[in-house]
């Protein structure tokens, strides 16, 4: 007996039957884990979810495929026999997708996220690997670890503390005194540069954007050493817009003194603040997806800094 050929699509080829991938990654770990909220966690899903899931792939195949009572999970007659074909397909899914992954990890260059600039160690160490190993991508000053957290560079250089979960510091370096920048028209400070304590009479600006608020905070903090409250009417989601800011009004921005050498421009001028806290920048990767680049990166870097 002939098995009949599926009707023809608009462009006249045969249009393939649609998997239920879906529901079918969740018939796979159901069957290894015969417990519904296990296998919720499992997917990352609710519990009602996974019973949604299931009961759609009931539905597809025509029977049940568990047998549920109040205290276990089973699989029927025809459950055992979709398991016997599903199960192992997925694992190999799941093998051919990791495998894939590795390797475009190994082939693809090392996504490097900087903020500000790329200072001079570090254009260095770029300089001594290989032409093409290094992609640069600059981050937000207002947003330091989203694309770090979603894949989307494999090591970060950014302004430290990095406290975030899934997130790992590997190194910290280039500690700086910080400045502040003010219109080149105005007349600020003294030979020295500006108080700590003089901060509490400016309108300064700070970073605004998805940065935690204890990022924020040590870039703009809130006190003086001597305990005076510092206002920030205005935010900023890069240095280069704050600075623009700076220019057109009687606003402040405080930064490290490594950055005023990149952003240098005649409308402005940099005081340093002795009494405040320096900064320092950190070397941040995703703790799951470490380059292969990472390590040799670092410690090339650690090396020059030596």
């Amino acid at each position: 007996m002939e098995r009949p050929t599926p009707a023809p699509g608009a462009s006249g080829t045969p249009v393939l039957p649609e998997l239920p991938l879906q529901e079918l990654e969740c018939f796979a770990v159901l069957v290894h884990q015969l417990h519904f909220g296990r296998t919720a966690e499992r997917l990352g899903v609710s519990q009602g979810r996974v019973s949604q899931l299931i009961k759609r792939l009931e539905s597809r195949v025509g029977a049940p495929v568990f047998q549920r009572t109040s205290r276990r999970v089973e699989l029927t007659d025809l459950g055992r026999v979709l398991a016997e074909q599903v199960v192992p397909a997925f694992e190999r899914l799941r093998e051919g997708y990791d495998a894939a992954r590795a390797a475009a990890a190994t082939a693809r260059p090392l996504r490097l996220g900087f903020q500000c600039a790329v200072y001079e160690p570090v254009a260095r160490v770029i300089a001594r690997l290989p032409e093409g190993t290094v992609q640069l991508v600059e981050l937000p000053w207002a947003d330091p670890f989203s694309h770090l957290a979603r894949g989307e560079v494999d090591l970060a250089i950014v302004l430290a503390p990095c406290r975030e979960p899934g997130l790992d510091v590997l190194m910290e370096f280039s500690r700086q005194p910080v400045y502040l920048a003010v219109s080149a028209e105005r007349r600020l400070g003294g030979a020295d540069g500006v108080g700590a304590e003089e901060l509490a009479g400016l309108a300064l600006i700070e970073p605004r954007g998805p940065a935690p608020e204890y990022w924020r905070w040590a870039q703009a903090p809130r006190r003086t050493p001597g305990g005076r409250e510092l206002a920030y009417p205005a935010g900023a989601a890069t240095i280069q817009e704050g600075l623009s800011m700076v220019a057109g009004t009687r606003q402040g921005l405080l930064l490290c003194e490594r950055s005023t050498a990149y952003v240098r421009r005649p409308d402005i001028r940099f005081l340093p603040v002795p009494g405040l806290e320096p900064t320092a920048l950190e070397v941040v990767q995703h703790e799951r997806r470490p380059h292969r680049l990472a390590a040799g990166f670092v410690e090339l870097l650690a090396g020059l800094l030596d």
